[in-house]
């Protein structure tokens, strides 16, 4: 494993929140224990992180988090991805205790703890979300939190289980598949490109959402779970027979394939289905609302827990229909012929969720 220092983790830090717009000149990084580093990169002393018991740290704030944090209060888990990410809330403190995933800091930002700079990255944009959606909410509805018994099983489940690969391979142990299938390659390699154009958009973080392509009647193609989009290798993309929803042994498709291929089945028009964790539409399913415009109808889907039988029969059954899901307190699904089809709904639809979250 290449080892790098204190200052690279740092730089890479830093680059990837600025163009986030998640940086200004009061951030603070904790690239390992008792090693901080100030926005211009110079070691610092920083009482802030003296409580944090994970490796890694970051103190900053974005647009929404920098106005919320004038007037803070605790931010509940509203998505499925903010309780895997923080668990129950995120309480506002002066400065976080031994064992907090995340704090808002009043009059300041927010602080975020991580096992791995990813996880970090990831935390950021999460906490950024909590705060847009609660200063936005207000003009389609009202967030209904998810139950704390929930989330403190999603936070156990992501911590322990989901996150695992993305863990191994920041530690340089990324486990190699048992299954080498490298057919249908052409395709394997778009649904990693698109996967990755997600990233670009900034329509998913981390290791959320997902991505599918059809290869013919019987089967689809689908993303592995808990595997950083850069990471993505041909071999690792899983076929699924969507008569039974069977696969190879030794692989590990994403937790939400029953969707998938509860739509291929469904739809044999659909040969593409991207499902996204962005900003403008989560805060509609936060308010479990659907989005409607002249140009885009997207319906909400009744809650189901992430990666369930319930989520799958009501995404699905939206879809049925319909060519675009808002799933409640979760996130979107577009469905198309094709993948650039699918990504171009999905971008229309976040916009379109943002202008109206921010129209006066």
């Amino acid at each position: 494993m290449t080892q790098i220092s204190a200052r690279q983790r740092f730089a890479s830090i830093r680059a990837r929140l600025m163009e986030l717009e998640l940086w200004d000149a009061d951030s603070l990084v904790m690239t390992a224990p008792g090693a901080v580093c100030s926005a211009a990169g110079e070691p610092v002393e920083a009482a802030l992180f003296s409580a944090v018991s994970a490796p890694m740290a970051v103190f900053t704030a974005g647009r929404y988090a920098r106005e919320f944090a004038k007037d803070p209060h605790a931010l509940c888990a509203e998505t499925d991805d903010a309780a895997q990410m923080f668990g129950v809330r995120v309480p506002v403190r002066s400065a976080p205790r031994r064992g907090d995933a995340a704090c808002i800091v009043p009059n300041r930002g927010f602080v975020v703890t991580a096992r791995f700079e990813n996880e970090l990255i990831a935390a950021c944009i999460l906490l950024e979300k909590l705060c847009m959606t609660a200063q936005l909410s207000p003009r389609i509805g009202t967030p209904k939190p998810l139950a704390a018994p929930l989330c403190l099983i999603e936070h156990a489940v992501y911590t322990k289980k989901y996150s695992r690969p993305s863990l191994a391979a920041a530690q340089g142990e990324e486990a190699v598949p048992e299954t080498q299938d490298v057919s249908d390659l052409a395709l394997r390699e778009s649904v990693i490109a698109y996967g990755k154009k997600l990233v670009e958009n900034r329509l998913i973080q981390a290791t959320w959402g997902n991505v599918s392509a059809r290869i013919d009647a019987d089967r689809f193609l689908i993303t592995p779970s808990g595997v950083d989009y850069d990471r993505i290798r041909p071999e690792d993309i899983v076929e699924i027979r969507i008569a039974d929803g069977s696969f190879a042994a030794g692989q590990r498709p994403s937790s939400e394939r029953e969707m998938h291929r509860r739509i291929y089945a469904a739809r044999g028009d659909v040969r593409a289905v991207i499902h996204t964790h962005s900003a403008a539409l989560q805060t509609f399913a936060a308010c479990r609302e659907g989005l409607r415009t002249p140009e885009i109808i997207a319906p909400c889907a009744a809650y189901g827990v992430s990666g369930s039988k319930k989520l799958a029969e009501s995404a699905s059954g939206v879809l049925r229909s319909h060519d675009l899901c808002i799933m409640a307190n979760h996130g979107f699904t577009a469905v198309a012929a094709d993948l650039e089809t699918a990504l171009s709904r999905a971008v229309a639809a976040e916009e379109a969720a943002k202008r109206i979250l921010e129209s006066e």
